[in-house]
């Protein structure tokens, strides 16, 4: 097992209010957590409240002392100066705490308001690239295929030597080997361990060209969690939402041969829009027909306390050794208690 393996817990958004948003983050670092990472969107599939999610942050980097702040977002809403004006400061705010990650984004977030989302992975390492950049002080010129900066700089930098450690999502084998060679972390969505381990091998490829003052590599995934008296129980609460836990795209990595139908091969769900009542329709209708009870299990971290403890190990033998909780536990109390008490310590050597 690696020296140390973090926990965090994605925030509970949409549908919390700004003050709950708030009181959720601090919650967290009062339970031992060691992160909250916001899906820093500007609508969801669900029609719920929806507050910008650096604006939470930076109330919630005052409130709090320990825990690490920050975002899965994309590189296409910001410009990387703005982005890194915006971070370096929330930095300084948090005492350093502050963090961020990037990737291809999702069209919900994009289309509607006219935003460009070309060449992504492009547009991620040119991000990367002049953040940190900035970020080192004096001023900068950079010539990118779609940004140019000319004796740019900010006038402050984030507290940490100058660095905010900045994670890239990816899932494709492109992207995989960009976040490896570029991210201080990789972030990957729910999939099961064995095509996790499968998808690190392509992440590798990109560590072996990475500069020597990245450091080491954080692996980390992004993963929903039911925790219950057993898996029917933590099962019941997956059921109504499985079609937005899976990729449909990963199913066959991961070993199922489901023949899906021609008219649900276009709901991915970066690509599903929230006002497209049809769309919608078939996007549930996929979940339903295609993931079973089996499938869905195989893709979450879902059962009693001893089957989550189990499925977590078999995450850390894959590779991972930074988790994110997207918790849809029956009680999201007593689920955060039994991580606190029972599965953190169990991790930490302190139980």
């Amino acid at each position: 097992m690696p020296e140390k393996i973090k926990f965090g817990m994605a925030g509970p958004v949409p549908g919390e209010s700004v003050e709950n948003l708030i009181k959720s983050i601090i919650s967290y670092e009062n339970h031992g957590f060691d992160s909250v990472w916001f899906p820093d969107h500007i609508v969801f599939i669900a029609k719920a409240l929806t507050p910008e999610v650096w604006s939470i942050i930076t109330a919630a980097s005052l409130q709090t002392n320990k825990i690490a702040l920050g975002s899965i977002g994309d590189a296409h809403r910001m410009h990387p100066a703005i982005f890194a004006h915006r971070l370096a400061t929330v930095d300084h705010l948090s005492g350093g705490r502050t963090f961020v990650c990037v990737g291809y984004g999702e069209k919900m977030n994009l289309d509607p308001y006219g935003i460009k989302w070309n060449k992504p992975l492009k547009r991620v390492v040119e991000t990367v690239k002049i953040m940190r950049a900035l970020w080192k002080g004096g001023p900068i010129d950079f010539d990118g295929e779609l940004y140019k900066l000319s004796k740019a700089e900010l006038r402050i930098t984030p507290l940490n030597e100058g660095k905010i450690p900045i994670h890239i999502a990816a899932t494709a084998p492109k992207a995989l080997r960009l976040a490896g060679q570029y991210g201080d972390g990789w972030v990957t969505n729910a999939m099961p361990p064995k095509l996790l381990s499968s998808k690190l091998n392509k992440v590798k490829e990109g560590v072996s060209l990475r500069e020597e003052h990245l450091g080491e590599l954080e692996k980390c995934i992004y993963i929903f969690i039911s925790i219950a008296g057993d898996q029917d129980g933590a099962y019941k609460t997956l059921d109504p939402i499985k079609h937005a836990l899976i990729w449909p795209e990963l199913l066959s990595e991961a070993g199922y041969a489901i023949d899906i139908a021609d008219e649900y091969k276009d709901l991915q769900y970066t690509r599903i829009m929230p006002n497209d009542t049809e769309m919608l329709k078939r996007f549930r209708e996929m979940g339903a027909k295609y993931y079973t009870r089996e499938i869905v299990l195989d893709f979450v971290i879902a059962g009693s306390k001893s089957d989550v403890i189990k499925r977590i190990e078999k995450y850390i033998d894959a590779g991972v050794t930074h988790f994110i909780f997207r918790d849809f536990s029956p009680d999201r109390n007593e689920s955060l208690n039994i991580i606190s008490t029972d599965i953190l310590p169990y991790f930490r050597g302190t139980g």
